[in-house]
């Protein structure tokens, strides 16, 4: 009875413990990442922002049309009065051919008076614009805007690589620590035996107590390591939650714990990947493209403009003025540069020479990229050695303490060789993790250089 209540408590106690656990995978952590980074979501805006600019250059090939009105109210405006008075006349034929006119006639203009008083009337039109050819300058303006869009969606991936390197680097290193503090854990339990052992043979005066004591200290030095060891792993788990967005104090539990290393998955043209595929490059050969079509932008300022307009005008009746009126208007306008100085030429050889200037850059960066690339392509292959390298360490660091431990009891080494040993068995586990770990570290940063992540 008493064995199935323990039981029952401590069901209920591990209950408890995973309700406030949080699973966290290697994949669900890049997600959370990319989810909450402000880098990414700025890059996101950026990518909106230039797909309105896309939109906006492309209206510009329509018609703009617009519509307007006004309505006016003159209150109580004077009258106008024209004194009457008799009609000049021309001596001749010939002076009023000429305009010359000295006489008087005897016909008589008695004058008018016109009443104004208010006056209101109102007002509309129509008009629109179409621009025919502008030397394809709003076509440039179209190219340049989608090349823009390009190199934000390329910069977003560049965000996103980065992000993901980093989430890497902090999952895997919280992974490291987490193995050492189990293999610290373990040293100090075989130190732990050890000092039990000597304390029941200096009890029996079968040793001294100077082998007593080399022990011990050892014993309490491992067990600073494990309490540094374990402050580490907090403030890794801390840089990790920082990263994706959860609180610093969460309690994450890592899923993918183990380390796969397989060194055969490298494709062979890694290189051309690499310059086919890196953001950078990417966004470098986009801008290439940009100072291309600037130089057709500069060329379109000097060719001929066409364009073509219209309006519709409704003007309504001013009373004791006039009817109300309806205008039809159409308009055709070109222009065409013809002298200025040499100007235009000038122009298009300062485009021509940053376009020069952007194309050398994009030369520079690929050759600094294909350096990059193979230097952690032989990074990776170095981690991959030091692995198999550290496995046979520890073979033998097994091995040793075994035979060590062996002869200790049998009476055949002393405290400090057992201690020795025990010790490089702890390095070489801890260089095995180091390895494993350094090997993740540079496979990712490998991906990056060829452009795999973020993707």
């Amino acid at each position: 009875m008493k064995k199935n209540i323990l039981i029952f408590l401590l069901i209920l106690q591990s209950g408890f413990l995973v309700i406030g656990q949080e699973v966290l995978s290697l994949d669900e952590s890049r997600k959370l990442a990319l989810e909450y980074n402000h880098r990414i979501k700025i890059s996101n805006e950026l990518i909106s922002e230039n797909e309105s600019n896309v939109n906006f250059a492309f209206a510009q090939f329509f018609p703009h049309i617009s519509i307007g009105g006004n309505y006016n109210f003159y209150h109580d405006i004077d009258d106008v009065k024209f004194d009457g008075y008799f009609l000049e006349t021309a001596n001749s034929l010939e002076e009023a051919e000429k305009g010359i006119f000295t006489g008087t006639s005897d016909i008589y203009f008695p004058g008018m008076e016109i009443k104004l008083g208010d006056i209101d009337y109102y007002s509309g039109n129509i008009n629109f614009s179409q621009p025919l050819f502008h030397g394809g300058k709003i076509q440039t303006s179209y190219k340049i805007s989608k090349l823009a869009r390009d190199i934000s969606v390329f910069n977003n991936h560049l965000q996103k690589s980065d992000v993901l390197q980093e989430t890497d680097q902090a999952y895997w290193h919280l992974v490291s620590l987490k193995e050492k503090v189990k293999l610290v854990s373990k040293y100090v339990e075989m130190l732990s035996a050890l000092v039990t052992d000597l304390q029941n043979t200096f009890d029996l005066e079968l040793t001294t107590k100077n082998e007593l004591l080399k022990a011990k200290v050892q014993l309490n030095q491992s067990k600073l390591d494990l309490f540094r060891t374990k402050n580490q792993e907090k403030l890794s788990k801390m840089s990790l939650c920082q990263l994706i967005g959860k609180k610093l104090n969460s309690n994450i539990v890592l899923t993918d714990t183990s380390i796969v290393v397989n060194n055969e998955l490298i494709e062979n043209n890694y290189l051309n990947k690499a310059l086919t595929q890196r953001p950078e490059l990417l966004m470098l050969e986009k801008n290439v493209e940009i100072s291309r079509q600037e130089k057709n932008l500069t060329k379109a300022d000097y060719l001929p403009k066409i364009d073509v307009a219209g309006s519709y005008s409704y003007i309504s009746e001013m009373i004791n003025m006039i009817d109300s009126q309806k205008i039809l208007m159409l308009q055709g306008t070109i222009s065409m540069p013809v002298f200025h100085w040499r100007e235009r030429k000038h122009k298009v050889s300062i485009a021509k020479f940053r376009l020069r200037q952007k194309e050398l850059e994009l030369d520079r960066k690929k050759d600094l990229i294909s350096l990059e690339v193979q230097q952690a392509y032989f990074n990776l292959q170095e981690a991959y050695q030091q692995i198999e390298l550290a496995k046979t360490s520890m073979s033998q660091a097994n091995e040793n303490v075994n035979l060590t431990k062996n002869s200790f009891y049998e009476g055949l080494t002393n405290t400090t060789e057992l201690l020795d040993a025990q010790t490089f068995w702890q390095q070489a586990h801890s260089e095995l993790i180091d390895a494993k770990i350094n090997y993740k570290l540079r496979e990712v940063s490998f991906k990056k250089s060829i452009g795999d992540l973020g993707i």
